[in-house]
């Protein structure tokens, strides 16, 4: 979590950085298979190519396991 910025989903997209940029619509699926829609905020420019995402999701209702999905 990034205070004022937004939540980091890591690891990001890796080489495939090319198809989603800021304000493509994503969907979280949790592992109970719940769902959020969302849009991508940023994505960091070196490394993994981490997302972050909107400011109010939090660390507990994205936990580990969770699959990142464009829409």
């Amino acid at each position: 979590m990034i205070s004022g910025r937004g939540l980091i989903l890591t690891p990001g997209l890796g080489d495939k950085w090319g198809i989603a940029k800021t304000g493509t619509e994503i969907k979280l699926i949790r592992p109970d298979k719940s769902e959020i829609k969302t849009r991508i905020h940023g994505v960091t420019f070196e490394g993994q190519h981490d997302i972050l995402v909107s400011p109010e999701l939090t660390k507990d209702q994205v936990p580990v396991g969770t699959e990142v999905w464009t829409t």
